[in-house]
């Protein structure tokens, strides 16, 4: 029995540890402290176990209830990111005015055949329409000249969005790849903010009038981990208990590690950006981060994440394995209201769009 209390106090020692070196992911730059930021992705498996641990030590042996209790506190900002349980107000918010945005890696309109509907094309483009949204933000954004992919016209004839930014990232005879922004709204000007890194991965900004107030909105796409199938299907062997192999183990290390870095790169660079705006801003995006990291901390920075404003649970967005994540994220700076936030599970790709309502406070 002796032996066993020691056991269970080390692994709660290494895992309040773990935990809180997760919490600290956040401030740390991953181009210096990469390997913390591999603490951050299982934040929430961290809390839960301290959690148990908390119950565990109250009922066994209560001085050690403060290793899991400190750590838990140690981490209550990243804590704070994670859960929210607020009640929307959506069809209020739209009726007194609110901007309704959303954010959405549509993932190529499924032009590769990725998921199971027969047409995902038509299936989000339908969505998009019956929510009447004053403006869009697409991630991995595809249009052809001709052909079934027309998508900027499909989305301005059938959604209502006429004005179009579209950021491309690669072209090829007609055909285009990118991030776009879409508006109801006129837009009066646009940038890109350039990556160092050599990536596919991009920024773009569009300057929308929206009656006499020109807003600023960010559609950004943070580093791609750029798993395989045969990674996706390793991982779920793991899950099920299959054996734990060391060459697919290290490249998968790798492409994370390669990601995380290039995500805090690519996010001081935007940051800088953000604050310079000369007109209020809308963040949205597929960060390919949970809150837990340095990318989504250096973001929101002094912004309102809409779905802590008016979301409700942990709010997972990213549909693939595990379906725990939340990475994609719609921000406001102060000068609006949150409204509502909303998300729509539809699998026409591997993240599920997030719809904010916003109003402009004069």
């Amino acid at each position: 029995m002796n032996f066993i209390k020691k056991l269970f106090v080390l692994i709660n020692l290494l895992t309040a540890l773990a935990l809180v070196a997760s919490g600290w992911s956040i401030y740390l730059n991953p181009a210096d402290w990469w390997f913390i930021s591999f603490f951050g992705l299982f934040f929430l498996l961290l809390l839960l176990i301290n959690i148990f641990f908390i119950f565990f030590w109250m009922v066994v042996r209560m001085k050690y209830l403060l290793i899991p209790l400190l750590a838990v506190i140690v981490t209550w900002p990243v804590l704070a990111t994670y859960f929210s349980f607020k009640l929307p107000s959506e069809e209020t918010a739209k009726a007194t005015g609110g901007i309704k945005v959303i954010s959405y890696n549509v993932r190529n309109f499924d032009l590769y055949h990725w998921s199971n509907s027969k047409d995902a094309l038509h299936g989000i483009v339908e969505m998009i329409s019956k929510a009447k949204p004053d403006i869009v933000c697409l991630q991995e954004f595809y249009n052809a000249d001709t052909g079934k992919f027309q998508t900027i016209q499909l989305l301005a004839n059938d959604a209502g969005l006429p004005y179009c930014h579209f950021e491309k990232k690669s072209k090829k005879k007609g055909r285009a790849w990118g991030t776009a922004i879409f508006s109801r709204y006129p837009v009066v000007g646009q940038g890109t903010v350039k990556f160092d890194n050599k990536t596919q991965n991009s920024c773009s900004y569009a300057d929308i009038k929206i009656d006499s107030v020109i807003v600023r909105v960010f559609n950004i796409h943070l580093q791609s981990i750029y798993l395989s199938k045969q990674d996706y299907q390793y991982l779920e062997d793991i899950s099920e208990k299959q054996e734990v192999l060391v060459k697919p183990t290290r490249e998968i290390f790798s492409k994370l590690k390669r990601a995380f870095i290039y995500r805090g790169e690519q996010a001081l660079d935007i940051e800088k950006r953000i604050q310079d705006s000369p007109h209020p801003v809308i963040v949205c995006g597929d960060f390919n981060d949970a809150p837990a990291s340095f990318a989504y901390h250096t973001l929101s920075n002094q912004l309102q994440d809409t779905f802590l404003e008016r979301g409700w649970g942990i709010g997972p967005t990213y549909s693939g394995f595990p379906e725990i994540f939340r990475i994609d994220y719609i921000f406001a700076d102060q000068s609006f209201s949150v409204k509502s936030y909303k998300t729509t599970c539809e699998k026409y790709s591997d993240h599920y769009p997030v719809t904010s309502v916003l109003i402009f406070q004069k």
